[in-house]
């Protein structure tokens, strides 16, 4: 039976706040171009100079996937080009746990953190399957273990 992966509710909520707030200051910025009499030189460049940041900040929007873990291998379907990668179990490698922490200004531990994988391909590639991206992370995981050990 196929597993497929269940993005978080925090991951999609961030996400549409990014794109909303995106769409709200890129349609400021046009609206400051179309009418420049409305709105002051300064109040534009700080919307233009906050739209680049904001683009700069989501370049990680174009790898964002889902997984489908099937009898076989693991079918990779890019969210934002809807591209599908099916990769064979036999392809993949090894398996790497690392730990994330989030640590303040002054290296002082915010948070425990948390484990993620990295699936290690004979091509060079890898993928990050992580708890904080996936719902069902350890469903994932268990399936694939089980099926490459």
């Amino acid at each position: 039976m196929p597993i497929e992966s269940k993005l978080r509710k925090l991951f999609l909520i961030r996400f549409t706040v990014g794109v909303i707030l995106f769409v709200t200051i890129l349609s400021f910025c046009l609206y400051g171009f179309v009418n420049p009499d409305k709105i002051t030189k300064q109040v534009l460049y700080l919307a233009v100079g906050m739209l680049c940041f904001m683009v700069f900040l989501c370049s990680g929007i174009f790898q964002i996937y889902s997984l489908k873990i099937l009898e076989n291998g693991i079918e990779k379907t890019s969210l934002f080009f809807r591209a599908k990668q099916f990769i064979p179990f036999q392809s993949i490698l090894r398996i790497d746990i690392q730990k994330s922490k989030y640590k303040n200004t002054h290296g002082v531990d915010i948070s425990e953190g948390f484990l993620y994988s990295i699936v290690y391909l004979t091509d060079g590639n890898s993928i990050i399957i992580s708890p904080d991206s996936f719902e069902n992370y350890s469903e994932i995981m268990d399936a694939i273990k089980t099926t490459i050990s």
